[in-house]
């Protein structure tokens, strides 16, 4: 099948117009609670996502914000045959070092993330021969079929880079990163010879501050000028004079259980944990009933069919705990060779309802005969990293292409797959579903691979939380909230004088 995904512009939402003159040598200073990079090299760990989060970074194709995939720094992407995909680089596009990004930088920088990020294979496999036609033309050729190539071209596992010098890597984007100053303060600043037009600010500033009730203060002070990822809660109690902007999301809040070791590691507890929690009074409870509850590994908001799989079904959790051999004792708690049904779920400050979901999972659980213990951290990625966990809350942003969340969350060596879970069924599925190019036949092989998960899980899917963000009435102009939370900056964005 021939396909081709042809430039359609530069932006795909025109933000709204606005009378307020705007300051182009503001500083917009943005508040978060969620993690930021560890390093300014994209080529360690998950600092690709943050660099295409706040400007600095880019990739061959893009999403919309209505999820529809484009080229970015891609003229057009083509597939030649079943094993070849062509792709045309628009011209004049420039590093951070000024100089100009060729066919060849291309090549470079893929095979900077095959050997630096882990992931990167899952998406496009280490073995692709990329071959340099011209300056602005390349080729990638597949040992087999690989159908998602065009969607993998906007993973952040591949974001365009030369090497780091003094440890910040050679990005394209509209800012560029100038400083990180380790879980407080990462600082960018306006590249002038951005391709595509001069963004609007000339300075961005993110600053972690993990309590949210602090950030929300410090925007009513003014000592912030944005917040992301507001929980709910937090902004019902927002002042008139804050504009609040909420968007459906494509996230997923789950948690993700050691398979490998007890007493996760028999496939009958994981059962009936998938059947034991109540989503919808989850939403209630930590979300004010926003966003929507998840069923399988895919979030409602896609687009991609779901087999319906962890439904809340008490009687029948209940059930496979019995036949696990997990009885209920006289107090009510279950327990089995004279040890108690116990475990520690870990959650983290970033993303503030997932402690509370945490918590409400504890109480539902408890009724179950579970014990559990919530444990909230600082930093979540050195707790999980290590591998030293039973249970942890966790939140991913997906995608549009069912390869996507499987990919970096289900497959061996998928870079969220901290506990090693390994299932040969999906395995094969994926490797189907990586060569396929038919869009429905590729929704039928992610069919499968969800009855698989309904079958043998290792994540507990909760729920798709809204996207809310937050800012002072008047202060911002070209502000387009994207359900994608990997692309908060635009050029278009700038502060208000």
């Amino acid at each position: 099948m021939i396909q081709m995904l042809v430039a359609c512009g530069t932006a795909s939402e025109t933000p709204q117009a606005t009378t307020s003159t705007s300051d182009p040598n503001g500083e917009l200073r943005i508040g978060t609670g969620i993690n930021l990079p560890t390093s300014l090299d994209v080529a360690q760990g998950s600092n690709g996502y943050n660099m295409l989060t706040y400007g600095a970074g880019e990739t061959l194709m893009r999403f919309t914000p209505s999820n529809q995939l484009e080229p970015w720094l891609a003229e057009n992407v083509t597939a030649l045959d079943p094993t070849t995909w062509q792709i045309k680089l628009r011209q004049g596009i420039r590093f951070h070092d000024g100089s100009e990004l060729k066919a060849s930088d291309v090549l470079n920088s893929f095979n900077s993330s095959w050997q630096n990020l882990s992931g990167a294979k899952n998406f496009i496999p280490a073995d692709t021969n990329v071959n340099v036609v011209d300056d602005y033309t390349l080729t990638l050729t597949t040992s087999q079929a690989e159908g998602s190539i065009p969607y993998s071209l906007a993973n952040w596992n591949f974001v365009i880079h030369k090497p780091a010098v003094n440890g910040i890597s050679i990005l394209t984007g509209m800012y560029q990163p100038i400083s990180l100053e380790k879980d407080q303060e990462l600082v960018l600043e306006r590249f002038a010879n951005y391709w595509d037009g001069q963004a609007g600010l000339q300075k961005i500033s993110v600053k972690k501050i993990p309590d949210a009730n602090a950030r929300a203060l410090a925007l009513q002070s003014g000592d912030l000028d944005l917040l992301t990822n507001v929980s709910p809660d937090i902004a019902r109690g927002l002042p008139a004079d804050i504009e609040i902007q909420s968007v459906a999301g494509t996230r997923m809040h789950y948690v993700m259980l050691d398979s490998a070791h007890p007493p996760f590691d028999d496939r009958l507890v994981r059962q009936a944990m998938a059947l034991a929690i109540e989503r919808q009074a989850l939403l209630q409870a930590t979300l004010d009933g926003q966003g929507a509850v998840a069923t399988n590994l895919y979030p409602a908001t896609v687009g991609i069919e779901l087999v319906e799989a962890q439904i809340f079904d008490p009687a029948q959790a209940a059930s496979l705990l019995d036949q696990a051999g997990w009885v209920v004792g006289s107090d009510g708690m279950r327990s089995k060779d004279g040890q108690p049904l116990a475990f520690t779920l870990h959650s983290y400050p970033g993303r503030a309802e997932l402690t509370l979901m945490a918590i409400a999972i504890q109480a539902q659980l408890q009724t179950l005969g579970i014990k559990v213990e919530v444990n909230e951290v600082a930093d979540i990625g050195e707790v999980l990293e290590k591998g030293n966990f039973q249970a942890s809350m966790y939140s991913i942003g997906t995608s549009g292409d069912p390869q996507y969340t499987v990919g970096i969350t289900l497959v061996e060596d998928a870079a969220y797959n901290y506990a090693g879970y390994k299932n040969p069924a999906i395995e094969s599925a994926f490797a189907e579903l990586r060569a396929e190019q038919d869009p429905i036949k590729r929704i039928a092989i992610a069919k499968r691979i969800q009855t698989e998960v309904k079958n043998d899980p290792t994540n507990l899917y909760l729920a798709s939380p809204p996207l809310i963000s937050a800012y002072r009435k008047g202060s911002i102009s070209g502000y387009v909230p994207n359900p994608n939370d990997v692309y908060l900056i635009t050029k278009e964005l700038k502060l208000n004088q």
